[in-house]
């Protein structure tokens, strides 16, 4: 892949991003300590607890590190042309199976280790200290966090498509989340805007009218003016490409109507395999960000 300049917020985050890995790795290292320390000393519920922890922190740690370093090494050419349920097709760019998957299982075994925790404390004897009492309380309540968790690892079970990804069709953005797609016509959208997290993420600024019609690959949470929201705010990380190739790939299409048709063809896929978007690609690497309306219209 040749090279593509990164938003100037990306850059910053990335920066960032970069501080956690280190970090994890510390506080990894301070529980495999205990763990070793408790089983020495023959409390093996601690050490149960600690390795409960520990393994909370070796998917995360796996998922951090992709976010924030791997994203930036993948190229252009995973882009496919996808029917959708209404049958009309779409440029689409998924994410990486592998990714999803592993999220799903730290989302789960998350879930799992909070419901379990006041369990496993009541089996570690009480040292009678306040430090002890408080966490012996704030167990009580980790359960609660724990179906949370668990319910954001079953998304799958109410969205209608397996696949997470964001498609370009004629009409308009489609953005499959972990609960459901919601769909944005290009007309709705005034503004995408790069955030500068660990790991990248557009913001899209959407007007929504006030009656708008479902689509076939929406949902029931589609309607609801909260999902909604949530879902302007799209996750590039566990994308199949360089998170670059997507925010170039909405501005020149919202800048060019007259060239939207080829996003149901497989014009549109090699145009954003080929990263022909020669203004807009000299307009970030000037700028370090882009407009969505260019400097002619």
């Amino acid at each position: 892949m040749k090279y593509v300049p990164r938003p100037t917020s990306w850059i910053q985050g990335y920066r960032q991003g970069k501080r956690l890995v280190p970090a994890l790795v510390v506080i990894y290292a301070i529980l495999l300590s205990g763990i070793v320390t408790s089983y020495r000393d023959q409390n093996y519920y601690s050490s149960l607890l600690f390795a409960l922890i520990a393994g909370v922190f070796t998917f995360w740690g796996l998922l951090v590190y992709s976010a924030t370093r791997l994203c930036w090494q993948r190229g252009s050419s995973t882009v496919h042309l996808s029917r959708l349920r209404g049958g009309e097709l779409a440029a689409t760019i998924g994410n990486r199976r592998l990714f999803v998957i592993l999220e799903s299982l730290a989302y789960a075994y998350l879930g799992v280790t909070l419901v379990s925790f006041p369990f496993v404390m009541a089996m570690i004897p009480s040292s009678g200290t306040r430090t002890d009492a408080r966490l012996r309380l704030l167990a009580l309540a980790m359960p609660v966090f724990g179906v949370v968790a668990l319910c954001w690892a079953s998304g799958w079970l109410i969205r209608r498509r397996g696949e997470l990804s964001v498609g370009l069709s004629p009409e308009g953005l489609y953005h499959w989340s972990r609960f459901g797609c919601c769909f944005y016509a290009w007309e709705q959208i005034r503004n995408v805007l790069p955030v500068a997290l660990a790991y990248p993420t557009l913001d899209l600024v959407v007007v929504d009218p006030k009656k708008r019609q479902s689509k076939p690959e929406e949902n029931f949470l589609a309607a609801w003016p909260i999902f909604r929201r949530y879902s302007r705010r799209i996750g590039l990380q566990y994308l199949n490409v360089n998170p670059c190739v997507v925010y170039l790939a909405i501005v020149f299409y919202l800048r060019h109507p007259e060239l939207r048709h080829e996003l149901a063809s497989s014009d549109g896929v090699r145009r954003i395999q080929k990263l022909e978007f020669a203004e807009v690609l000299d307009e970030l690497e000037a700028t370090g960000t882009l407009r969505v309306a260019s400097e002619r219209s």
